[in-house]
């Protein structure tokens, strides 16, 4: 068993894990900055790089990552030692953004489009990060800068065909990690299956002996549990898995409608409620009623139009004039995972 595998079961174990909450919203205080020597200081910060710095360390192979919190910090240290690569790795630091300086996570899969990642700092859909999740994403994406190769003792599996046949590394066009995870995960095993014409996700769950939420749990991926497509790739998770429990963000109706009511191209006074303006859009989004492009934080004149639809197709409360009332909006944090308090 190499020490990628370890690393690979220390960030599984993760999955599941949540970020402090307080005052409504979610507030990047978390078990991992405050183990990793020199970076105690990153408390209270984005926390997907400590993350990565986190994992390296409980594997013991501190010498192999950066020791950071900086995600351009991660990329630089790699690139200045000849092991960062265009190409995923098994085990590899993904490095995230058109700067990289984003995001980052752990690979522990990928195949000829995909990549499959353990994240910190990240979400299932809301634009604001509040734990560790498993995600799925296209190699292609803009989003995805490069990947640095830690120098593995056994070697590292890697796509790159410029590596294939060199010293310490192992080119496969595909390659998986080991898929058990720890105390957060619950130890479970998954698959992956391929959609079928007719096949939806409650028929997958079904047949898998698993509840919705925790096939949706390791599939952050699917943006709407109603619209799957065949071809598409659906990681299933062991039966009697659980979703991973988690508090629910608080969104305060007073801040939504003040947002809301106000002009946002002005933003009078610099007051904004971006965090409880999010979640909403995010909600939003998912009904397919607001494209990302307008989700900002804003409750701007899109974000206005999408919740009078919301209002139109909730048929609860005042009139749909796009200003939210404690009735629609409850119904919109009950269906997408927010509470909402008066």
């Amino acid at each position: 068993m190499g020490k990628a595998a370890d690393v690979i079961r220390i960030a599984r174990g993760e999955i599941g894990y949540h970020e402090g909450f307080s005052g409504g919203h979610w507030n990047n205080h978390q078990r991992y900055s405050p183990a990793v020597p020199g970076l105690e200081w990153s408390q209270n910060q984005a926390w997907c790089a400590t993350f990565v710095s986190w994992c390296a360390r409980q594997a013991g192979v501190t010498s192999l990552f950066p020791v950071t919190a900086s995600v351009w910090t991660a990329y630089d240290w790699f690139k200045s030692r000849e092991r960062y690569s265009a190409y995923p790795a098994i085990g590899a630091q993904v490095i995230y953004g058109k700067s990289a300086n984003s995001h980052t996570g752990v690979v522990v899969a990928y195949d000829a489009t995909t990549i499959t990642t353990v994240e910190g700092n990240t979400s299932a859909g809301s634009a604001e990060g509040d734990g560790v999740y498993l995600k799925r994403r296209n190699r292609r994406d803009a989003y995805v800068h490069g990947y640095g190769l830690p120098r593995y003792p056994e070697g590292v599996t890697t796509a790159d065909p410029a590596l294939k046949g060199r010293s310490g590394f192992k080119y496969k066009a595909a390659a998986s990690g080991p898929a058990t995870g720890g105390s957060h995960s619950g130890g479970s095993k998954a698959k992956t299956v391929t959609v079928k014409a007719g096949q939806t996700l409650g028929k997958i769950a079904a047949s898998a002996g698993v509840s919705m939420a925790a096939l949706l749990a390791v599939n952050p991926q699917v943006k709407n549990p109603d619209l799957i497509h065949p071809g598409d790739k659906i990681t299933v998770p062991d039966k009697g898995t659980k979703a991973p429990s988690k508090a629910k963000p608080v969104v305060s109706l007073a801040r939504i409608r003040a947002a809301a009511v106000r002009d946002p191209g002005l933003r009078q006074g610099g007051t904004t409620y971006p965090a409880d303006v999010r979640h909403v859009e995010a909600a939003l989004r998912a009904e397919g009623l607001l494209d990302a492009r307008w989700c900002d934080g804003s409750f701007g004149s899109m974000t206005r139009i999408a919740y009078a639809n919301w209002q139109k197709r909730a048929r609860v409360g005042g009139p749909p004039d796009g200003i939210p009332g404690i009735a629609s909006l409850r119904l919109l944090g009950t269906k997408h995972g927010f509470t909402v308090k008066g």
